[in-house]
């Protein structure tokens, strides 16, 4: 299986050998046809999909996906693969180093690697606002070195019992 990415270039890549298990290199990109599947079964015109080659009888397909979910990709030739070459493609909303760097402002917000600063409070001690910054590295906090967000904080009081407490970035 294959992963890529909602509305980014996608790769799928193969090999071409001949009947004695040698590389072939030199195909003419317009033999290959391609038939892309989206996630909803749907056929989608094989135009979408651009073939390169890379060398010593290897190439790629490349296509863009426009939906998050399962795609099938089968490329054939009709003399090295008449029958086909297929694999799934799992395309996702987001990659995985974006998915990383959510889960590290979630453990921030969890107070790891988090410092808390520039506190200002009332005349009865309440804090009315402040700073909360979440590091992607423990030896950070404290420092202007690899912040990953830096949030504000807002309260409101109504007599000295807080009414609202509120987060932005």
């Amino acid at each position: 299986m294959t992963i890529g990415k909602l509305g980014e270039v996608t790769l799928e890549e193969f090999s071409v050998l001949d009947s004695s298990n040698l590389p072939v290199s030199g195909i003419p990109l317009t033999e290959f046809n391609a038939y892309l599947f989206d996630p909803s079964n749907n056929e989608i015109d094989s135009t979408n999909v651009i073939f390169i080659e890379l060398g010593h009888g290897h190439y790629r397909a490349v296509f863009i996906p426009n939906q998050v979910g399962n795609w099938l990709l089968a490329v054939y030739h009709s003399v090295y693969f008449p029958w086909g070459k297929t694999n799934t493609i799992q395309v996702f909303s987001n990659d995985f180093d974006s998915i990383n760097i959510m889960l590290q402002k979630i453990l921030g917000l969890v107070q790891e690697n988090f410092l808390m600063d520039n506190t200002i409070y009332d005349d009865n001690g309440n804090m009315i606002s402040a700073r909360i910054r979440t590091y992607s590295n423990s030896n950070s906090v404290g420092t202007d070195n690899d912040i990953l967000e830096t949030y504000n904080i807002s309260t409101t009081y109504t007599d000295n019992q807080l009414t609202s407490y509120q987060v932005t970035t």
